[in-house]
């Protein structure tokens, strides 16, 4: 979809007023601010007219999540998926309804990881008579500096970034600040700076940072795939 393909669409469903007595609530639960630390979107429904209300839906889906940075999308929850074209109804019983969890990795389409800054994700109900959409803002901090995260608590959950290579059969990562061992490479042949995230750990008299994720960041491309 294309960017005014999409602003396009989320008037559309703004402009429609939820049915009354009925309202979707979005939360989000992080493990933290860092960039590859995933979080959860939880969607939930208020029936507050006492009675059980009926929406009605235009396909299987009840919903869209987008992840947007400066009004664009990075990461949406339809990408690659094509709804099933049958009505569909909810019956939401008075009080809350938990509606859906969805974990956002913090990748976008492309598999890069999120830029640091704000963000804001975007839940847009599809409903015939229930199209609503709920804003909440996010914000991913800067990886910290390898000089930093070698002086860090050995088992402490990071994301540093840098540039991957190898020293002899090493993998290292390397910023303004310094060098790090790797417990793995990140890939074949990665270019360009890459985020990762993980913990320190030892090797010997060696600081070791034991990689949990990794990703190219957001202003580089994939790594090439192999011939």
């Amino acid at each position: 979809m294309t960017r005014a393909g999409f602003v396009a669409s989320t008037l559309a469903f703004a402009a429609r007023a939820p049915r009354r007595g009925v309202w979707a609530d979005v939360t989000l639960d992080r493990e933290g601010s860092s960039l590859l630390a995933p979080f959860t979107v939880s969607i939930a429904l208020h029936n507050t007219t006492g009675h059980v209300v009926r929406l009605l839906f235009p396909t299987a889906d009840l919903f869209r999540i987008d992840v947007l940075r400066d009004d664009t999308p990075v990461w949406s929850s339809v990408t690659g998926h094509k709804p099933i074209p049958i009505t569909r109804q909810l019956d939401v019983p008075p009080g809350l309804l938990k509606l859906a969890q969805v974990i956002v990795d913090s990748t976008t389409v492309d598999r890069r990881a999120f830029a640091p800054g704000r963000y804001i994700v975007r839940v847009a109900m599809l409903g015939l008579d229930f199209g609503t959409v709920v804003d909440r803002p996010i914000v991913f901090d800067p990886p910290t500096s390898i000089a930093t995260a070698l002086a860090t608590k050995p088992g402490t959950v990071l994301t540093i970034a840098g540039e991957p290579y190898v020293d002899g059969s090493t993998p290292r990562l390397r910023d303004a600040t310094g060098s790090i061992r790797l417990s793995r490479a990140l890939g074949i042949r990665p270019t360009g700076t890459y985020v990762v995230r993980g913990f320190l750990d030892a090797y010997g008299d060696e600081r070791v940072f034991d990689v949990g994720r990794s990703a190219p960041a957001f202003d580089n491309a994939p790594s090439p795939p192999p011939f």
